[in-house]
């Protein structure tokens, strides 16, 4: 009996350990991801934070609620584009930066989250950017002019997209009003009517394909699955976590085109960078 009371405590105190070492992991306030969810959807974010995490992120996690609490279609149709969430966005973003003036702030968001932070990224003033943008198959418009986005983005702007995500093939109109291909469907493209200081600034959006390998790491081709934790760790986290770290692209020079085919593996256009890889050196290792 006194034997397995001692390994009984010798258990317990091994789990309190791993708990209070869990629970006390030291948290880096001037790095923060703040996540957006999509139109009437709220389970996201804990598998984001959880796949940030498995990678090694010790900065803070934030969700910013912007919904109506409507149903899908008010979100997507009316508080994607409302002036009032844009607005609390990038005000949040302003406090953040007066609070931490030399903070690295990345934003993410999935599906009609996208329009909520493309508008709050217009609205921010001259000299306040974010580090990274991250958009989980975004239902807004392919053609959406990113650039006044882009100017406030000091790193990247990560798109994933899919040919396979049924929600959006079925999509009648876009998170941002616009019309065309959603850009989670196909990716963004340049839009029309830049000019040539304006076309460079797309050198900081990389599109995320979805590729057959991807399946191993929980994404599918799927709409909400695009932030399986696996993903997530193995993608999306080495990315944003070295901002400075150059990504291997391909560009694909097919200006003014639009290809419905299924098979079309890229579907982007010239200038738009397109991330053909899809793991890590590390994680390749792993994988074999």
């Amino acid at each position: 009996m006194k034997r397995n009371n001692q390994k009984r405590n010798a258990l317990i105190a091994v789990i309190l350990t791993a708990w209070l070492a869990t629970g006390c992991a030291e948290i880096d306030p001037s790095k923060r991801v703040v996540f957006l969810d999509g139109a009437s959807y709220f389970g996201a974010g804990p598998s984001v934070k959880r796949g940030l995490r498995m990678a090694g992120y010790d900065g803070e996690f934030r969700g910013f609620v912007w919904t109506s609490f409507l149903l899908w279609g008010a979100d997507h149709l009316i508080a994607a584009r409302s002036t009032l969430n844009a607005k609390n966005l990038a005000g949040y973003i302003q406090r953040y930066y007066r609070e931490q003036p030399d903070g690295e702030l990345t934003v993410m968001g999935l599906s009609a989250g996208s329009a909520v932070i493309l508008n709050a990224l217009e609205r921010l003033p001259e000299d306040v950017m974010v580090e990274n943008v991250v958009l989980f198959q975004p239902s807004v418009s392919a053609s959406h002019n990113l650039t006044p986005a882009l100017n406030h983005i000091r790193g990247k702007l990560y798109a994933t997209c899919s040919r396979r995500d049924a929600i959006l093939a079925t999509l009648g109109v876009n998170a941002d009003g616009e019309s065309g291909a959603p850009a989670g469907r196909s990716g963004f493209r340049i839009a029309s009517g830049l000019t040539t200081k304006q076309r460079r600034l797309y050198t900081k959006v990389v599109n995320l394909p979805w590729r057959r390998q991807y399946n191993k790491y929980g994404w599918r081709g799927g709409h909400v699955t695009s932030t399986s934790r696996k993903f997530v760790k193995h993608i999306i986290a080495p990315r944003v976590m070295e901002p400075s770290k150059p990504t291997p692209s391909r560009r694909f020079p097919i200006p003014g085109t639009e290809r419905d085919d299924l098979h079309d593996r890229d579907n982007v256009n010239e200038n738009v960078n397109h991330d053909d890889q899809y793991e890590s050196n590390v994680d390749a290792q792993t994988a074999k």
